[in-house]
C-alpha cells in the first residue's frame, strides 16, 4: 500500500501531465483517509482550481490554512486562495488573502503582482500601480528602466499629482 506521500506525489504527477480527472480522484480518496490533514486539503484545492472549479477550490485553501498549512504551501495556498477569490469576483477577500500572502512572505516577488491584480479588481488602482512599480524596481536589471529609478520612485508615491505652473 502506497503511503500518503507516495498517493500525493502521483496524484501531482498525473496533474503535471495534465490527467487531472486521475488526480482529483487520487486526492479526493487520500481525503477520506486524511480530512484534517493541511497538506491534503490545499491540494485537493488545488485540483479544483486547475480544473476551473475555484469556488469549490476555496473552501480547501481555507481549510488547509486554518489547519497550519506552512512554508512554501502556504505561500502558494494563499496565492491561490487570492486568485480564486478574484476570478469569481470576490475581490476584497482576494485582496485580504494576498496582503497575508505579502505580509508573511516578503522575500516572494509573485504575491505582490497578484496582490496588485487584486487591488485593480477592487478598485484601488493607485495601490495597483504602486505595488507594480514597487516589484519592478526591486527586481529589473534592465539599465532603461533603472536609468530612471529615482523618478519611477518618486512617481510611485505620487501617482495623481500634477503640477501646474
Amino acid at each position: 500500500m502506497e503511503t500518503k506521500e507516495e498517493r500525493l506525489t502521483r496524484a501531482r504527477e498525473l496533474r503535471d501531465q495534465d490527467q487531472l480527472e486521475e488526480s482529483q480522484a487520487i486526492l479526493l480518496a487520500l481525503m477520506d483517509d486524511f480530512p484534517e490533514d493541511p497538506l491534503v486539503l490545499y491540494e485537493v484545492g488545488g485540483s479544483y482550481d486547475v480544473m476551473g472549479e475555484e469556488r469549490d477550490a476555496i473552501p480547501y485553501y481555507e481549510d488547509a490554512i486554518e489547519e497550519g498549512l506552512s512554508g512554501d504551501d502556504l505561500l502558494e495556498c494563499l496565492i491561490c486562495l487570492g486568485s480564486c477569490r478574484r476570478v469569481i469576483g470576490e475581490f476584497a477577500a482576494a485582496v485580504k488573502a494576498l496582503e497575508t500572502a505579502v505580509a508573511q512572505f516578503p522575500e516572494n516577488q509573485s504575491g505582490p503582482v497578484f496582490l496588485a491584480l487584486a487591488y485593480y479588481s477592487n478598485n484601488q488602482k493607485e495601490a495597483a500601480m504602486r505595488t507594480l512599480l514597487d516589484v519592478l524596481l526591486q527586481t529589473t536589471t534592465n539599465e532603461d528602466i533603472l536609468a530612471y529609478a529615482d523618478v519611477f520612485e518618486f512617481y510611485k508615491d505620487n501617482l495623481e499629482e500634477v503640477w501646474d505652473d
